[in-house]
């Protein structure tokens, strides 16, 4: 395996972005707007890549090559020379030592999301009565602080607090005057935004999830960017979350492998 060059990581995204399972978190490393590492078979003709969100999201596009896919299974699976605590691999592709029956354990399911303006759903909850005591705002420098201090995200999949206001889409509900949900673009790229949504413990079940959820979506809209929505198939919160505001499944569940250090 060896490092691509950012010459090399724009050409590979001019293929990835037209892919069925684009992850605009994958294409924002490729891009170099969000920070990770790409490994491929060759630098000047690759073949087989694979791209690690600093994060550690991860995903092996292109076309099988022996040689990388050995390197790639000491790399995840026997060294663990991974940085982050640990490597989330989308896997619609399953490469040949992922197959192994040990690995299964490893081994979970995700659904993606997609949603239309014109959802009957999306249009109904958008018609929902404003829940009392909540404000709605969007991310903005001046209460940063008060953001990152409740949910501690800005900067997960950001470089900094700035990258975070400019490009997130942050939407942030206060209930009874303090930060309780917030939806934002954990990537956005293509125009096309990774929905993280995160509603505090003490304030779910208010449904206050479903307001940061539809008003990040309107905001998506106006700036004609689509929003995408992936997540675990057993989060049953996060399915009916996302089924409520509109959202529809583009692909049947696919693989997904988590691979701790």
């Amino acid at each position: 395996m060896m490092l691509l060059s950012a010459a090399a990581r724009a050409v590979v995204y001019q293929t990835y972005r037209a892919s069925e399972f684009f992850y605009p978190l994958i294409g924002a490393v490729l891009l170099g707007t969000q920070d990770g590492v790409v490994f491929a078979d060759d630098d000047l003709r690759p073949t087989q890549i694979y791209v690690e969100h600093s994060f550690g999201f991860a995903q092996i596009i292109g076309t099988k090559v022996d040689r990388f896919e050995e390197e790639l299974e000491g790399y995840l699976l026997f060294n663990k020379q991974f940085t982050p605590v640990k490597v989330r691999l989308y896997a619609p592709y399953l490469p040949n030592f992922l197959l192994v029956e040990g690995y299964d354990i490893l081994r979970s399911w995700r659904q993606r999301f997609t949603i239309s303006p014109d959802s009957p759903q999306y249009r109904n909850a958008k018609a929902q009565p404003a829940v009392p005591d909540v404000v709605i705002s969007e991310a903005n420098s001046l209460d940063f602080g008060l953001i990152e201090n409740a949910f501690q995200l800005a900067c997960r999949f950001w470089r900094t607090p700035a990258d975070f206001i400019e490009h997130a889409h942050a939407i942030v509900v206060r209930y009874k005057g303090e930060p309780a949900s917030v939806c934002y673009a954990a990537a956005e790229v293509d125009r096309r935004a990774e929905i993280d949504v995160l509603t505090l413990p003490q304030y779910r079940g208010l449904g206050l999830g479903r307001v940061a959820v539809t008003n990040f979506v309107d905001r998506c809209f106006d700036s004609s960017c689509m929003p995408l929505w992936d997540c675990f198939t057993n989060n049953t919160g996060s399915m009916a979350l996302a089924a409520s505001v509109g959202f529809t499944a583009i692909q049947p569940p696919y693989p997904f492998f988590t691979i701790a250090r």
